[in-house]
């Protein structure tokens, strides 16, 4: 008997994690033959509301799994998460969207009338007043702020190997565990414990640089002055982009979900001597992915 999943994106989403489904390539013909999609939006025409309109009522179909991408930026999406949290027997925030927040997240600096206040007219509404907007929460919320998840699946998209692991251990029944280690971790670049003065021609920077010149091949970016969110982010992405030579921007999370990666990130950069005052725009910085759970708010 094949497992039933429901694939669910909520509002605040780009479906960049469905697509991450599709990379399994040819492991997702195999995945296909062990479950039945009873419900995917993106997928089919299926309305949530039963015939009878009822504004409480969810037509949700039951399932063994049920897979949830982006966060809860509609008062709809929070009776969604409910709906599907009451007739899934396994619940799953699919993307980092779902796990914290995600780039939505940083809206959550952002007052509510300011955010509606930049909301463009169109041309079928050329004054904002004519329209409605859908009721929307106070900040952008994750998945879990709501209900129970039974697995958390990070990432920016997720890793298709992890999606490839997390997928086939929930259809067989079997537990998964993303790893609680960091990104630093995983990284090929080689600390030397001290920062990079002339090794490649550069002064020995003032602050935190952005990526405006090249960094050396194989040293650890934090000593060459860049910000790299590594030492507070979960691994299993494989350093992929510090591979490329790209700062980690910290899309798979902290090592916990809920926390804020300020703290380790502060423990990181002071042993290079560097302090908040050399992070730009540092509420935001430091939570690029993670501005659900409070982590950011108007005017903190």
């Amino acid at each position: 008997m094949s497992t039933t999943v429901v694939i669910e994106p909520l509002s605040a989403t780009c479906a960049g994690c469905e697509v991450a489904i599709l990379d399994l390539g040819v492991g997702l013909l195999d995945l296909l033959e062990k479950i039945s999609i009873v419900h995917a939006s993106i997928l089919m025409d299926h309305k949530y509301r039963t015939p009878a309109g009822n504004a409480a009522d969810f037509d949700m179909p039951e399932a063994d799994v049920g897979i949830l991408s982006g966060g809860i930026r509609l008062e709809e999406n929070i009776a969604v998460v409910k709906a599907m949290r009451e007739k899934c027997k396994t619940l799953v925030a699919f993307g980092t969207c779902a796990c914290t927040g995600g780039i939505p997240a940083l809206a959550n600096l952002v007052p509510m009338n300011t955010l509606k206040d930049g909301i463009a007219a169109t041309e079928e509404h050329p004054e904002q007043d004519e329209f409605e907007l859908p009721g929307m929460t106070s900040r952008l919320i994750a998945v879990n702020e709501v209900v129970e998840v039974d697995v958390v699946l990070p990432g920016c998209p997720p890793p298709v190997n992890l999606v490839a692991s997390a997928l086939t251990a929930i259809v067989e029944g079997k537990p998964f565990q993303l790893p609680e280690d960091t990104v630093c971790n995983e990284c090929p670049r080689t600390k030397e414990k001290r920062t990079v003065a002339a090794d490649n021609g550069l002064a020995f920077p003032e602050m935190l640089r952005p990526l405006e010149v090249p960094p050396l091949e194989k040293r650890c970016l934090i000593e060459q002055g860049y910000f790299c969110m590594g030492a507070a982010t979960r691994s299993g992405c494989g350093a992929k982009c510090l591979q490329a030579g790209v700062p980690c921007r910290g899309c798979m999370g902290p090592k916990r979900i809920g926390e804020n990666p300020r703290a380790e990130m502060l423990g990181a950069l002071s042993a290079y001597n560097y302090a908040l005052r050399d992070v730009f725009d540092r509420r935001a910085t430091f939570n690029w992915f993670t501005g659900g759970h409070n982590n950011l708010r108007p005017g903190r």
